[in-house]
């Protein structure tokens, strides 16, 4: 999970500190356009497919995380 927070916080450019697992979705930088940038980078970085019609669930990084472990 560290391994994952430390790769959002570089992919929002914000202090890994700043942010942990129940960190929710429209908070500091995490608006609709970087969500859309969080699930084009995990995809690419875990080898997974998170469905777009599934983003409107996803309320705190730890349900974004569900998609990656």
């Amino acid at each position: 999970m560290d391994k994952f927070l430390k790769f959002v916080a570089d992919v929002m450019e914000v202090d890994p500190s700043g942010i942990n697992i129940e960190t929710p979705y429209k908070e500091g930088k995490w608006d609709s356009f970087m969500m859309l940038t969080l699930v084009m980078e995990l995809e690419a970085e875990y080898g997974v497919l998170i469905p777009m019609e599934s983003l409107g669930d996803i309320k705190t990084l730890s349900d974004l995380y569900e998609f990656v472990k």
